[in-house]
């Protein structure tokens, strides 16, 4: 709070302070009078640029916890979608969050909370601390929920490791972002670990089907079925030519989903597009490019897009760091927001000299 702030600013800090120090309500219909004031806040807060399904959320929230008497006027709410705004911009430049993420996140947290949150996490463990902030945002109470989270996770590495360390928090990851419980991933662990280990160094892959088959009511059999589909994929694809480390990263993608074969054959005829079209100007990130672009809907767009991002990123990195400027831009053209996500690589990198 500062001195130069109006008398509306200052109640709508203090509303969503409030707001805050309670868990999410849950209610039921409002009256006519509640509904149609209800709809003037949200509105109110939205027009200051802040995403309506977060403005109805913090509306609904306000006329749960406090008297209509209590919420100002239309002064008081804009000041409320000021200070969103805000959090929101702040939440995306310096952590990157998704729309989703602030909608879900803000009216339990404010933009400070997250980020000292985040800082805690990554302390205690940084290779897992954004994988629990993700899934602590979505829980009632995200800073107890992210706590117990960081316990469970390393509770299941502790156990993990005594049977394979080389994929231990990859397979901990993988079953913490499908919930599965700590006990019933143990009772799984040794007859998985002994399916991915041919693919140890492909954490991708092991990731996803891990994920994949512990949201399966039978994960050992859900595994056995994906490896099965990549191994067929990659005998189909090396016996039409294709080159067995391409073959072995579109069965990756492949194998996981429905009709493997003829979405591998489609993925091949993507891949090999956005290869002729990339190659001369980006040789150094061709296979990159397709690889990735290869998957999407209209892989050509997608391949300009990543073709874009990247000579973007390279062309503003290289005036502060010429010597990274390629690699950052190999690691983030493919991201949602490349200039950020390159900024964040670049200061990682920096920081590890």
């Amino acid at each position: 709070m500062t001195a130069f702030e109006s008398a509306a600013t200052v109640r709508a800090r203090v509303l969503l302070e409030n707001l805050r120090r309670s868990p999410m309500a849950i209610g039921s219909r409002f009256t006519e009078r509640k509904r149609i004031l209800r709809e003037a806040i949200a509105w109110a807060i939205q027009q200051q640029g802040v995403p309506q399904r977060l403005a109805a959320r913090i509306a609904f929230q306000l006329l749960m916890k406090f008297d209509a008497k209590d919420l100002g006027g239309v002064s008081t709410w804009r000041g409320i979608g000021q200070l969103l705004r805000g959090e929101i911009a702040a939440l995306q430049d310096r952590l990157g969050l998704v729309e989703r993420q602030v909608v879900v996140a803000l009216p339990k947290l404010s933009a400070k909370q997250i980020e000292d949150f985040f800082a805690e996490l990554k302390a205690s463990d940084a290779s897992i601390a954004r994988t629990i902030l993700n899934a602590a945002l979505d829980a009632a109470d995200p800073l107890t929920t992210g706590r117990r989270y960081l316990v469970e996770f390393h509770a299941v590495v502790k156990q993990l490791q005594r049977l394979d360390p080389g994929i231990a928090r990859t397979f901990a990851n993988a079953t913490f972002m499908a919930h599965a419980p700590r006990d019933k991933a143990m009772a799984h662990f040794e007859r998985f670990a002994r399916l991915m280990m041919r693919f140890r160094r492909d954490v991708t892959f092991v990731r996803t089907v891990a994920r994949a088959s512990f949201r399966a009511p039978d994960p050992i059999k859900a595994a056995e079925g994906f490896i099965a589909d990549y191994d067929a994929v990659v005998a189909q694809l090396t016996s039409e030519g294709v080159e067995p480390s391409v073959a072995r990263s579109l069965a990756g993608i492949a194998g996981v989903g429905a009709e493997p074969i003829a979405t591998a054959r489609r993925l091949v005829e993507n891949f090999e597009a956005v290869l002729r079209l990339a190659k001369e100007t980006h040789p150094g990130v061709t296979r990159s490019i397709a690889l990735s672009a290869c998957r999407a809907t209209d892989p050509l767009a997608a391949a300009r897009s990543y073709m874009k991002n990247y000579d973007r990123i390279v062309k503003a990195i290289s005036r502060t760091d010429v010597r990274r400027a390629h690699r950052v831009a190999a690691q983030a053209f493919r991201t949602n927001n490349p200039m950020r996500w390159a900024k964040r690589y670049l200061a990682e990198l920096q920081e590890a000299g």
